[in-house]
């Protein structure tokens, strides 16, 4: 009873956390975008062919950690052959519900540290109720495993800085290492140590002369951590950039000089949080602020306060961190605002606007300022961030196709043909990524042909089936003319909002 009077906000926040992530976690998002698929690949890589690497490159070099993580329920439903889990989407967002129940737990913990309890409390749970936040737990992308690196990497310093114990510096040299293998934002991280380093030589010369010998320590774990990535970037150093996106050093025929693409760039940033969010479906409900009102508004009081004590290394962490952090959004020439690029400097935001709420409960006098300012943040932003993504986010046919629902749809059905049918999909490759996944235990002969190709197609005289993408139709009716096919090829209705989502012909 005293653990649970002293921690019952921190409980109330985590299960709130947990029951956004998980609520749902089987039907929604509706689908499983190709690049979520792609990973599932590389997990079969890993669990057939024992092929462990720590970059993989099925759809372009990524880091390996969070394909772990995934493979450990991918790997529970291929031995149990349970429904839910047995080459499903599920299977792959399971990982990422828990590291974003994890993160805001963390969130937690750094902000105690950094700043005090109430700090940590209200950033957990503007956290644990942010749509942001939400939709990147729900979704089988690497990049919610940024922010969980982030807030463990700087809490470890925070420690170190604090205590200078042998223990700390080890615990932040070996999640600096770990951070490296979650995801490509997180090779930045470098420029913020930099920044901050220099910040501690001319502010904390002292601390940097005591600790010589634990950095060195902490440095040497971090490259035995780094082992693995280093020995890949020597055998394929093309890898060690990533996939770079289109700078805005070279933007082509946009009509801009780099310095205006620049300064376009970092005002809609601004403007993402409060006013106009990444308009893919993937990342957000296409257009709308990644903020909700409260926690938007409460962000930039808690930014000018912050930044008005920029002397205390607290704060100077928090705006170099949010800074460097934002070059892979306002560095790319193309798709802003963007989301996901700006995942890794999320953290920073959730701190800033519970300085900000605990300032105006402070300055306004308010009793028991931890207890509603938990119950404020949960109750008003709840209320947005649940409407946002399980009322809202659904009812848009926009949702469905960002994640290749009618993928996914083709894919269940290939698994429930009888043994022997031949497949034959008229689709766009990428796409194919989902349904190879999901149709994994499918061992039917499946055949893939682009709308040119269908002249050349001979039709098997045994049973086939063929699959249209419902873009495609008109074309592909077209070209099955021109080989003599002339049967009717029927309308597959999505179960969700009756939609038609692709064609099938079954002899």
């Amino acid at each position: 009873m005293k653990f649970l009077k002293k921690n019952w906000l921190i409980i109330l926040i985590m299960g709130v956390a947990t029951f956004l992530r998980f609520y749902k976690l089987d039907t929604l998002p509706a689908g499983l975008h190709p690049d979520e698929a792609a990973n599932g690949l590389d997990i079969i890589s890993i669990i057939d062919n024992h092929n462990f690497a720590a970059v993989y490159d099925t759809n372009g070099p990524r880091e390996a950690l969070f394909f772990y993580l995934q493979a450990i329920f991918v790997l529970i439903g291929k031995l149990t052959h349970w429904a839910f889990l047995d080459f499903t989407p599920l299977s792959l967002r399971i990982a990422p519900a828990i590291l974003g129940v994890a993160t805001v737990y963390g969130i937690y913990l750094l902000g105690k540290e950094l700043f005090n309890k109430n700090i940590g409390l209200f950033s957990a749970a503007a956290m644990s109720v942010s749509a942001w936040h939400i939709q990147f737990s729900r979704n089988g992308f690497r990049a919610i495993m940024a922010p969980l690196a982030l807030i463990f990497m700087f809490y470890f310093f925070s420690k170190a800085l604090k205590s200078g114990k042998v223990k700390d510096f080890v615990a932040f040299g070996i999640t600096l290492a770990l951070g490296f293998y979650t995801y490509l934002s997180f090779r930045l991280v470098p420029l913020a140590l930099i920044a901050i380093i220099g910040y501690l030589l001319i502010f904390n010369l002292e601390f940097m002369k005591k600790n010589l010998r634990n950095i060195f320590i902490s440095f040497a774990v971090f490259l035995v951590f780094m082992t693995p990535l280093f020995i890949h970037f020597v055998r394929v150093p093309e890898d060690i950039f990533g996939r770079a996106s289109t700078s805005v050093f070279s933007t082509g025929d946009s009509g801009k000089s780099p310095v205006q693409a620049l300064a376009v760039n970092v005002k809609d940033t601004i403007l993402m949080f409060n006013f106009h969010g990444d308009k893919n479906f993937r990342h957000n409900l296409g257009g709308t602020a990644m903020l909700d009102p409260f926690v938007g508004i409460l962000l930039w009081i808690g930014f000018f306060i912050s930044l008005l004590g920029i002397k205390k290394v607290k704060n100077f962490i928090l705006l170099v961190w949010f800074s460097v952090l934002s070059l892979p959004e306002i560095l790319t020439g193309e798709g802003i605002p963007h989301a996901l690029r700006m995942v890794g400097a999320m953290v920073p935001l959730f701190l800033w606007a519970s300085i900000g709420l605990e300032w105006l409960l402070k300055e306004s006098k308010v009793r028991h300022i931890t207890t509603v300012g938990v119950v404020a943040i949960l109750l008003i932003s709840g209320t947005f961030g649940f409407t946002k993504y399980f009322i809202e986010f659904p009812k848009y046919k926009d949702s469905r196709e960002a994640y290749a629902y009618d993928m996914v749809g083709i894919a269940n059905s290939i698994k429930a043909n009888p043994p022997g049918t031949k497949d034959i999909l008229i689709t766009g490759g990428y796409g194919t990524k989902t349904i190879e996944f999901v149709a994994y235990y499918q061992k039917n002969d499946i055949t893939r042909y682009e709308l040119r190709d269908i002249k050349s197609l001979k039709l098997p005289k045994d049973k086939y089936k063929i699959y249209v993408d419902k873009g495609w139709i008109d074309d592909a009716k077209r070209e099955f003319q021109g080989i003599g096919f002339t049967d009717e090829l029927k309308p597959f209705h999505s179960k969700l909002d009756g939609e038609i989502i692709y064609y099938e012909y079954s002899n």
